[in-house]
């Protein structure tokens, strides 16, 4: 029997980045999808050259990101044509409402396709205060309410990230599927919760991570105990998030680390406590699966799957409140036995929603809308 051909249409993610390492989890999931289904990866930017996909076919542009969005959108629309007249396609899945939802949504009613969206960042955000989200301006607004009402089926990553699209946005329907890890990846290491606390933070040092709030967090909770706080990430700030560091008196205690591959992650898992995430705006944070899968407790501002675990899992705290959430902590810390209720919650939550359990919720879809 043959298999029913996919289309994944992104805006980078795959193929890309240092090392080519790409959106490790939405990687892993394009190859998962292989394994069941004829898939087509269309990637609005350019391909690393040495970069090999495993087990379906990745179509890049030849344009770098000076050309123009336009530009790009044309070269893959083209493609996806010769590939759709060669061998029909069933369905097209985009990442990211904007460009690749409003591309796929052309191309699927041009081709009577049915389609997938996954929103997966900040699509109905709005800060305007660091310049974030798609929802800042009338034209891109307009666009993502337009995209949502067309697709056939948009995902949300999180009951959090759900709750921000529906309060905005009319959908067909909405699913909620969170991006799942690799368990054989994130294996758990016992540790005894004691001092010195060990800290951690993962993810690219930018704005919306706002990361001043994850230093003035920290502060607080080593004045009262013994404690240290080290932090991975692409620095984007140049420097000013360790010179903050130093004035408030850090130097000593919060270690910077820079980029490192996700493949060494769990080396720092295995030595870390608490995960600390203090960003304004997150769909999901698969740093957070990541994090609860290896047995370390995540403490953070009420965003995403820290805000839809609270209470379980999870330490939540108001966005931006660094006095709340150092209270909180020092609570915690202070409580071995809740403590470990919430990391045996977190083992047990991220066993129910791995990477295979994510890609099974997907190609249910895929058959749902194959069926139609």
């Amino acid at each position: 029997m043959a298999r029913k051909r996919i289309a994944v249409l992104i805006y980078g993610g795959v193929g890309v980045g240092i090392g080519s390492e790409g959106v490790v989890c939405l990687v892993k999931l394009c190859e998962t999808i292989a394994r069941d289904y004829d898939l087509t990866v269309f990637s609005m930017v350019r391909i690393d050259d040495n970069y090999q996909p495993n087990g379906y076919q990745l179509i890049g542009t030849p344009f770098s990101e000076k050309r123009s969005t336009l530009v790009r959108m044309a070269y893959i629309g083209f493609k996806m044509l010769q590939q759709h007249r060669q061998k029909k396609y069933s369905i097209i899945h985009a990442f990211w409402a904007y460009p690749a939802g409003f591309w796929a949504i052309q191309l699927a009613n041009f081709l009577r396709l049915k389609t997938i969206v996954t929103f997966m960042g900040g699509e109905v955000a709005n800060l305007s205060s660091i310049n974030y989200g798609l929802y800042q301006t009338t034209f891109k607004r307009k666009l993502i309410q337009q995209i949502a009402r067309h697709a056939n089926v948009v995902v949300a990553l999180t009951q959090h990230h759900s709750r921000k699209i529906t309060t905005k946005l009319t959908v067909k329907q909405l699913v909620v599927i969170p991006f799942g890890v690799d368990l054989a990846q994130f294996s758990i290491v016992p540790k005894l919760l004691k001092p010195p606390y060990r800290f951690l933070y993962v993810g690219n040092l930018n704005r919306v991570k706002d990361i001043p709030t994850l230093l003035h967090t920290f502060q607080r909770i080593s004045q009262q105990v013994d404690a240290r706080l080290d932090l991975i990430g692409l620095d984007t700030l140049h420097g000013e998030m360790q010179l903050l560091a130093k004035k408030l008196g850090l130097a000593d205690t919060v270690y910077f680390h820079g980029y490192q591959p996700n493949n060494q992650l769990q080396e720092w898992l295995a030595k870390t406590h608490i995960l600390l995430h203090t960003s304004l705006w997150e769909s999901q944070a698969v740093v957070v699966n990541e994090a609860i899968a290896s047995g370390v407790v995540v403490c953070g501002t009420r965003v995403g799957l820290i805000a839809d675990l609270e209470g379980t899992a999870t330490i939540a705290a108001a966005v931006g409140d660094a006095n709340e959430l150092a209270q909180k902590v020092l609570q915690l810390v202070d409580d071995p036995t809740h403590y470990e209720e919430l990391r045996k919650n977190g083992i047990a939550w991220s066993k129910r929603h791995d990477w295979k359990i994510q890609y099974q919720c997907y190609s249910g879809l895929y058959q749902m809308l194959a069926a139609i």
